[in-house]
């Protein structure tokens, strides 16, 4: 039945392909406490217009799904990461949650029904990061007592002609994990402190089927391609054999270094394979020291955030740190960077 799942899958993958992000979830061992760092690349056909916010706790949000869209008051304050200053893709709160929206081509969210809460596909991971302290919390708020789902994900089209699709990973400060995806409707939940790497297509299960059959060769060979399952099988081995760390700096490193490897070059889309992005950006996060590392990939920007830095109780205001500007500005700690501003309206989608 194994075999089976895994020949099925990797036939498969040779007939599709999606837009390419990779994320891994980083342990240094006893040698620093077993401190968790996460990172994530983003990889897209075009410009991301990419901009960073901070939301402090007490904030009223709404779900922007039209008629009977959730609502909820952010618990917690967070920085994320924002596309088009419409969708939360990445993230991480004052109590060292971080999120990561990576797209799925084959997530279906269901009908809209009408009876359920609705959440714009673009809020969905400004949820979590709002309203919960650890991966923990979160799984256990998915339903409610009867079973149900508590909430509807709902999307369109962002982008003319790019379904707006995607599925989730949150990790917090012990390493614990949780990867969310909509399948035919259904939410489908993997928890546990072993689900330490997600990349795009096929879904999650599937791609664990894959690792099965790579790990026990990995000193052989790897799968060499952008592919989604490809990555995902390199990057598991990566993060199965590197090196212990013994401080913030070196895990930060040592995480880049590994989503650096299966980052994919800028590059013109290939032919027969549209759905193959260059990485733009890429992030990571420190769930111990709450500092949030972002890097591009098209411009000489390294930046970081402390968290520390910025008032996130319900008494703070909402700030903004614009990267459409030089580079050369946007290096080193942004600390005194960013100004205030009104939150952006996350991407309505009407209910339909």
């Amino acid at each position: 039945m194994q075999i089976s799942l895994i020949t099925s899958t990797l036939l498969t993958l040779f007939v599709s392909s999606s837009w390419a992000c990779s994320r891994v979830t980083y342990n240094s061992t006893i040698t620093d406490g077993n401190r968790i760092t996460t990172g994530r690349s983003m990889d897209w056909f075009m410009t991301t217009n990419a901009s960073i916010w901070t939301f402090p706790a007490g904030m009223s949000r709404n779900g922007a799904a039209g008629a009977n869209s959730l609502t909820w008051t952010s618990k917690y304050g967070s920085v994320i990461t924002a596309m088009y200053d419409a969708a939360v893709v990445d993230g991480i709160n004052s109590k060292g949650l971080t999120g990561n929206f990576l797209y799925l081509a084959n997530a279906n969210y269901g009908t809209r029904k009408p009876s359920l809460p609705g959440i714009s596909v673009g809020a969905w991971l400004q949820y979590f990061l709002d309203s919960y302290a650890t991966v923990d919390e979160a799984a256990n708020d998915l339903y409610t007592a009867e079973g149900r789902e508590k909430f509807q994900v709902v999307t369109a089209e962002l982008i003319p002609g790019t379904p707006s699709l995607g599925h989730i990973s949150l990790t917090d400060e012990s390493g614990d994990n949780l990867i969310l995806e909509y399948l035919d409707g259904v939410l489908t939940v993997h928890h546990g402190l072993q689900y330490t790497v997600m990349t795009n297509s096929p879904s999650y299960y599937q791609q664990l089927a894959i690792m099965e059959y790579w790990l026990p060769i990995g000193n052989q060979s790897l799968p060499g391609t952008r592919r989604p399952a490809d990555r995902f099988a390199r990057l598991s081995y990566y993060n199965n054999v590197t090196a212990p760390s013994s401080s913030l700096e070196e895990s930060v490193a040592i995480t880049a270094s590994m989503i650096r490897a299966v980052s994919v070059p800028i590059t013109p889309s290939l032919p027969g394979e549209p759905d193959v992005a260059t990485t733009l950006w890429r992030t990571y996060a420190d769930t111990r020291a709450l500092k949030y590392f972002w890097e591009s990939t098209v411009q000489p920007m390294f930046l970081w955030i402390d968290l520390g830095d910025f008032d996130l109780s319900i008494f703070g205001q909402v700030m903004l740190l614009d990267l459409q500007v030089s580079p050369y500005s946007r290096v080193g700690n942004m600390k005194g960077k960013f100004v205030p501003s009104a939150p952006f309206p996350f991407f309505p989608v009407g209910g339909s």
